[in-house]
């Protein structure tokens, strides 16, 4: 598969020569650039050195919310556009971003209070618990800040008699709860996918996956696709750095000294825990150590999601999520429910990315700030303008994506002719709302496709309304469920691998299904799904164990699988329906 784009390209790289702006990073801000540009008709080149929406994030917390801790750092703005965008993509991608009732244990009445007071003017640098009067303050500005658009229910208060009825398992020591909501998203890199694909009609942009930058001569920029080694020559003059904790990096590449950023890890664990599950009933639990670092569970495709550290990187390239931080992470949690352990064994997947923070002095990780900025290198002759993106999370990505377009835009004397800010994004586009909308389109497409209600169902919880571009092909040719997957089915997975630019089997695990975070993934799966990979983009044998190769490695280095080649090859060489075809 080529090049992202309206039309199924030969070639990887791009065609055309030349750009209006070019974009390098395809994480989730310079993909919302993308989106934003094209939907104005600019004629943009996204380039993405490994697979879209891939590193940091892919790494995210699974949360959509406003940032309710982020106020004891002043920063009101940043909170205040987090509950914007919140609510705007739980209208706009209902499909895949939900409410998420969120619990508060507390400890105490007053602690945390001096520190938030203080922590303004930098008299207090070392953070402790937040007690009851901290949290109903950071909570009554939640509430103030979308009083105008009030989505969600307010928050409440729980008193020591009501939290022990409903959480039996808090540590003793809680004196009482507090409620309130924030949002979860079930699917990000689909989501992302999604603005990827939203381009206009006729956009003439582009988005390539596994090609980097090379290197920068005046306006003329060399990229290289790094599974073929092929290079091109584009023109633009206008480059856009969103390589997220790699901007610094990326911009010396280019001859460019900043150093606007540092580096913070954070690492997430899926556990299987089914007493834990039924504890939590549809609940997150936002709760902090005794030194006041801010942990998170929730309920995560039938599994739990515990996180997350903050510790400083200075390689990106490095992170994992070590045994050290799972020790960490249990820890904490042991310190809120007493009555269950969780052994290693439980954890079916690890995953770490790095926050791209701005550069600032502070004495605590916390502190640093996490809002997001703009930053324009003075043009030089015959050099393209250097816009870099700094700092930026998921919640806000259209919000940011929005301000580097506008300031782009005006540069190229531009207007804006679209706005993203009520735009549908993919599958949320006139996603049913109710029940009655929901069955009468399941059964509008079960007796026009012959479906069954519960096939439907499956597509349509995972694609959204998008799922319906899928049906012709899906029921063009007799379909099979996967036989170590049998929610999927192979025509289903041809169809992302054509439609998506797949070019690797961990895009599908990782990056176009939830399988793999779902904690889903063994050497069954592994097998059938790389031979199906393999057949539908033509692999030779030496192709294909290649790829099985460069898989097992990244689950057991980065997410703590255990899984190996020779076990996926004995699987191809016995009984497995579509294993022979790599060795013929």
């Amino acid at each position: 598969m080529a090049g992202y784009g309206k039309e199924n390209r030969q070639g990887r790289l791009p065609r055309e020569q030349s750009f209006d702006v070019v974009i390098v990073g395809g994480g989730i801000n310079g993909i919302s650039v993308y989106r934003e540009l094209s939907l104005q008709g600019v004629k943009v080149l996204l380039v993405e050195k490994d697979d879209f929406c891939s590193k940091a994030s892919a790494a995210l917390s699974r949360m959509i919310h406003g940032g309710l801790r982020y106020l004891e750092n002043g920063e009101f703005a940043l909170v205040r556009e987090s509950l914007a965008e919140r609510n705007r993509l739980l209208t706009n991608a209902p499909h895949v971003v939900k409410p998420l009732v969120t619990t508060i244990p507390i400890f105490s009445r007053w602690s945390g209070l001096f520190y938030a007071l203080f922590n303004f003017t930098g008299l207090m640098d070392k953070p402790s618990r937040r007690g009851a009067l901290v949290i109903q303050l950071g909570l009554w500005f939640y509430d103030f800040f979308t009083r105008n658009d009030q989505q969600l229910p307010k928050h409440r208060f729980l008193s020591k008699t009501e939290t022990i009825r409903r959480w039996p398992h808090f540590e003793p020591g809680v004196i009482r709860s507090a409620d309130y909501f924030d949002a979860w998203i079930s699917a990000p890199e689909r989501l992302a996918m999604e603005v990827l694909q939203d381009t206009g009609e006729d956009s003439a942009s582009v988005a390539c996956n596994y090609t980097e930058l090379v290197g920068r001569d005046g306006k003329q920029l060399t990229i290289r696709d790094v599974l073929t080694g092929e290079t091109a020559v584009i023109t633009t003059d206008k480059l856009v750095n969103a390589t997220g904790a790699w901007v610094d990096q990326t911009n010396d590449r280019l001859g460019v000294a900043s150093g606007y950023l540092q580096g913070t890890k954070g690492s997430h664990m899926i556990v299987r825990h089914p007493a834990l599950l039924a504890e939590l009933d549809g609940h997150m639990v936002f709760y902090e150590n005794p030194e006041g670092r801010v942990c998170i569970l929730f309920p995560y495709f039938g599994n739990v999601l515990i996180g997350s550290t903050d510790i400083p990187v200075a390689d990106p390239d490095a992170v994992t999520c070590t045994t050290e931080e799972v020790d960490y992470m249990l820890d904490s949690l042991k310190a809120v429910f007493p009555d269950f352990t969780i052994r290693h064994e439980d954890i079916v997947y690890r995953f770490s990315g790095v926050r791209p923070l701005p550069s600032v002095k502070t004495s605590t990780t916390g502190q640093i700030p996490r809002s997001h900025a703009l930053k324009v290198e003075p043009t030089e002759d015959g050099q393209a303008t250097l816009y870099s993106l700094v700092g930026g999370k998921w919640t806000t990505f259209r919000a940011f994506g929005a301000e580097v377009a506008d300031r782009i835009l005006s540069d190229l004397h531009r207007k804006r002719e679209i706005s993203t800010v009520n735009r549908a994004i993919g599958g949320g586009f006139r996603f049913p709302q109710t029940d009655i909308e929901r069955q009468a389109l399941i059964q509008d497409v079960v007796n026009q496709y012959g479906l069954s209600q519960t096939r439907f169902t499956q597509l349509l919880t995972r694609y959204g309304t998008s799922c319906l571009h899928m049906l012709d092909d899906l029921t063009a040719q007799q379909d099979a469920p996967l036989e170590s997957l049998p929610d999927y089915s192979e025509r289903e997975i041809a169809y992302l691998i054509h439609h998506e630019s797949v070019c690797r089997t961990l895009d599908v695990l990782q990056r176009r299904t939830s399988v793999a975070i779902q904690g889903r993934v063994n050497h069954a799966v592994l097998a059938e799904v790389t031979a199906l990979v393999a057949r539908q983009l033509g692999w030779n044998a030496q192709e294909t164990k290649r790829d099985l190769a460069e898989s097992c490695r990244q689950l057991r280095e980065y997410h703590g699988l255990d899984v190996n080649a020779e076990a996926v090859e004995q699987i191809w060489a016995g009984s497995f329906s579509g294993g022979n075809y790599v060795y013929q």
